[in-house]
């Protein structure tokens, strides 16, 4: 029993688009059989048209093409049954009416149109065995017991079962090439399966490795600037202790090891901020850029250092502490790169349709176009000195927060004219 009804709930099921098109088949045939039949009334009101078939089955149309809009998962699963219930109770009235009106032509006409179109909206070969046998089966009762002539009643039977033969041709290729398009559609559906299955892995074995490689940045910030800043810590003990006297080359070579120690961990914190500093999770708020500026200001103005605003600064949606981090590696990279006795640095803004652009310009050597794009590589330095303590990764950092935050950054300079870096953020 349970089979049974698995196999007729089959055959009533259609798919989405094939019941989107049977809905609005059907929401269009309810007016238009009205307005069909009030034409011919006009043309030949003598036609008979039993119990307001014209009023009863425009209705019915009419909900039969809504009822999918209902979003009614059991009428929805069965929607090909009351398709197929709906046409041929209609098919049965309509050859009915036309033996009626002794097989009128213009009964004949919407009698074919409509056995064909019917055969088209049914999408199972059962189906349409079944409408199309007890139609013919029907239409050949009405014509045995007509008053028509012999020559009428093989024209109107011939035309008939020629419809039923070549609709029913035009259906099961239909139906044939909708199989093979299920077909494809299933493989297809396993590709993106498998694939989207292969991406999930990759994906979860990028978050493993990402947490490994965080893991080890923590590490190298823990394990590794204790023994460094010991070594500088002895080193500067060995060099300013009255107690220990070295000659000039010893001192020198200790002067080097801190200057080595300094570089070193300066690479391990660059190194630590570029990798955990970059979560695109980090918390994002309403950060005051004016406030924040001042107190860059204030940590960074000397006598020989002149930092200014040109504009008031907005408020914006960032995480602070990158926000701050993009400011401070881009005015500290001005102040140590700076070649002129008094460093000047003017902080714009300027507000944009779709975010906010800043830009830091100095008065410092410039930097030749060639070496626009090289210096936000990661450890790209344009000068050798050890004097100042830069490794490269400031400007490789600033990049990445921008461009992870959804901006841009680049920078205009001529040599001998100062630098200016500019960069957007979203509003």
């Amino acid at each position: 029993m349970n089979k049974v009804l698995k196999y007729l709930k089959d055959i009533g099921r259609l798919e989405p688009f094939e019941i989107k098109n049977s809905s609005f088949t059907f929401a269009l045939a309810g007016p238009s059989t009205y307005i069909y039949v009030m034409i011919m009334l006009y043309y030949n009101p003598d036609l008979i048209i039993p119990y307001r078939g014209e009023i009863v089955f425009s209705v019915l149309f009419v909900v039969v093409g809504l009822i999918p809009y209902l979003k009614s998962k059991f009428l929805n699963e069965n929607y090909g049954w009351v398709t197929f219930i709906s046409l041929i109770i209609f098919q049965y009235y309509l050859t009915y009416t036309t033996a009626l009106n002794n097989f009128s032509l213009d009964y004949l006409l919407v009698t074919y149109v409509f056995i064909f179109g019917s055969v088209l909206l049914l999408s199972n070969r059962l189906l349409v065995i079944i409408f199309s046998a007890s139609q013919l089966i029907h239409l050949a009762y009405r014509v045995y017991y007509s008053e028509l002539d012999r020559m009428s009643e093989s024209a109107i039977l011939v035309s008939m079962s020629t419809i039923f033969i070549f609709s029913f041709l035009v259906m099961n290729g239909l139906i044939r090439y909708r199989r093979n398009l299920e077909a494809v559609n299933v493989e297809l559906e396993n590709r993106i399966q498998e694939r989207t299955l292969d991406l999930e892995n990759r994906a979860k074995e990028l978050l493993r490795k990402n947490k490994d490689l965080e893991e080890f940045a923590y590490v190298v910030s823990h394990d590794l600037k204790r023994p460094l800043r010991n070594i500088y810590t002895l080193t500067d003990w060995l060099t300013d202790d009255d107690e220990y006297e070295f000659n000039e080359e010893a001192n020198q070579s200790l002067r080097l090891i801190k200057e080595q120690v300094t570089q070193m961990d300066l690479l391990v914190e660059g190194i630590l901020n570029y990798s955990l500093q970059m979560d695109k999770e980090q918390v994002v708020n309403t950060v005051d850029a004016q406030a924040l500026i001042k107190r860059i200001i204030t940590v960074n103005s000397t006598e020989t250092i002149d930092i200014t605003l040109k504009e008031r600064l907005p408020k914006v949606s960032f995480n602070e502490s990158q926000l701050l981090q993009v400011f401070q590696n881009l005015i500290q990279n001005a102040i140590k790169h700076n070649d002129k006795k008094l460093v000047e640095i003017h902080i714009g803004y300027k507000k944009m349709k779709v975010g906010h652009q800043f830009s830091i310009q100095d008065n410092g050597p410039g930097i030749e176009k060639k070496y626009h794009g090289k210096i936000f590589e990661l450890f790209q330095r344009l000068q050798i000195n050890t004097e100042i303590d830069s490794i490269g990764i400031g400007l490789a950092l600033v990049k990445k927060i921008i461009e992870r935050n959804g901006g841009n950054i680049y920078v205009e300079s001529e040599l001998g004219k100062g630098t200016t870096f500019v960069f957007t953020i979203p509003a």
